[in-house]
């Protein structure tokens, strides 16, 4: 998931640099044709920009910690299955190695064979423990996604803000707390959920 928040927290970085050296950049033009770089066209009103503080989303939206916390069983019940079957590979090995003196070349022969076909089903499920968590985690990932841009518009129907970013830290240098609609976000979010359980 933070791959994820990284590719998208770079671009909308690049986005908003962007924007603000439109808006601060100095150009010398006619009064007559200069257009203000954030100005809407259609109502002619300046553009708002606000933001969702990423970190504060995921400590405090309901559907975000159950699923994250799901997503741990899960995983935590993967985990504990490979070592189990580890455990029973490691002690089967160590049983056919002390017999191994007194076993015949073809009993040698089968005890390898066991040996390799139990290596080969542990990696072959471990694969598919991992390809599972994977899946599961990109749906969780897209229906988080789904619920939020599903609220912000209705949240931003009346047209309030041209771009509504997520932050992270690290990813912008300055952020004004007047655009932070975290805690808006949060609340309606919950409350979305918590009507939707009704």
């Amino acid at each position: 998931m933070k791959k994820v928040l990284l590719i998208i927290n770079i671009i909308l970085l690049v986005l908003v640099g962007y924007l603000y050296y439109l808006q601060f950049s100095s150009h010398k033009t006619n009064a007559a044709t200069e257009v203000k770089p954030y100005a809407n066209s259609e109502s002619g009103r300046d553009s708002r920009v606000a933001y969702i503080d990423l970190d504060s989303l995921q400590n405090n939206y309901s559907y975000y910690k159950k699923i994250k916390a799901d997503f741990e069983r899960k995983q935590a019940a993967a985990n504990d299955e490979i070592a189990a079957m580890q455990k029973k590979y490691q002690t089967r090995a160590m049983q056919l190695q002390q017999k191994a003196p007194t076993m015949t070349q073809k009993e040698q022969e089968a005890a390898m064979q066991e040996i390799n076909k139990m290596q080969q089903d542990m990696q072959s499920r471990k694969q598919n423990i991992d390809n599972d968590l994977y899946n599961y985690n990109s749906k969780m990932k897209e229906d988080i996604l789904n619920r939020i841009q599903s609220f912000l518009k209705e949240y931003n129907k009346d047209g309030k803000y041209s771009y509504i970013f997520s932050y992270e830290p690290g990813f912008m240098f300055y952020k004004d707390s007047t655009l932070n609609i975290t805690p808006d976000v949060i609340v309606g979010l919950n409350k979305m959920d918590s009507t939707n359980k009704k």
